[in-house]
């Protein structure tokens, strides 16, 4: 009998160890591919931000809202959505006291996009931990599915910072950071799966609101401006092709 619990409790830790290297795997890969990218010429930073957005938007639309009212009910993730859309306005708010992200609005996009990607893990954590209670190879499968649906986030979350110059070592940082909720949401998923689907429709439908702030306020009045703006009308259509695409592939 102890024989059988200490398995079943090597087998838990092993399991949530898998959960934060599964969020923060994604992230950090889709981080590392911004590492790359010649953005000395002004029309590729219109490009990246006209597509990051878009790949927002089709993120926010066709996977986040829809995945949190199939778990819960129309009106309450409305409220949701408007709440955590009114707190990341303040958040902003606050951020715009401190001299460094006033004066450079990427790092401070890259913070707002920060949260709302963190906010998002979390509940994505839940489902890995919900599906390991279901079904321990189910599990590993949502998790590595996890995996590929980060990827295109890290790089979303890193476009901002690598467009202010900061220096890659933080970029990937700020990555493996944003990947540690999956972590803490599969340990929370695991030892309570009969609550975690109102959970996870509140935390998808939070960071639906977070994310749409970012896009709405930081990243489109941006490439608005822009002489090249059917460029990056162009790149934002292909983000939202892109995210579509990538929702339909993975089934999520």
């Amino acid at each position: 009998m102890n024989i059988h619990h200490s398995k079943n409790v090597m087998s838990f830790i092993t399991f949530n160890l898998f959960a934060f290297l599964c969020g923060i795997l994604g992230a950090c890969i889709g981080a590392a591919f911004t590492l790359f990218l010649p953005l000395k010429n002004e029309k590729v930073i219109d490009i990246l931000i006209g597509f990051t957005s878009g790949l927002m938007l089709g993120l926010i639309s066709f996977g986040l809202i829809p995945e949190a009212i199939s778990l819960s009910s129309l009106l309450p993730c409305i409220a949701v959505l408007i709440i955590s859309y009114i707190a990341i306005g303040v958040i902003e708010r606050y951020l715009n006291t401190n001299s460094i992200l006033a004066k450079n609005r990427y790092i401070k996009s890259g913070f707002l996009i920060s949260i709302g990607i963190a906010l998002h893990n979390f509940p994505e954590g839940l489902a890995i931990g919900s599906s390991f209670t279901f079904n321990h190879r189910f599990g590993i499968l949502v998790g590595i599915m996890i995996i590929i649906h980060d990827i295109p986030e890290g790089f979303a979350l890193a476009i901002p910072f690598k467009i202010a110059k900061r220096r890659n070592i933080d970029i990937l940082k700020i990555a493996f950071l944003s990947g540690i909720p999956t972590g803490v949401g599969c340990l929370i998923g695991s030892l309570l799966s009969s609550i975690t689907k109102l959970l996870m429709a509140g935390c998808l439908m939070a960071a639906a609101g977070a994310m749409l702030y970012v896009v709405m306020s930081e990243m489109i009045p941006e490439y608005s401006r822009k002489e090249d703006f059917k460029i990056c009308a162009i790149s934002n259509m292909i983000g939202i092709v892109f995210a579509l695409l990538l929702l339909e592939w993975l089934e999520l």
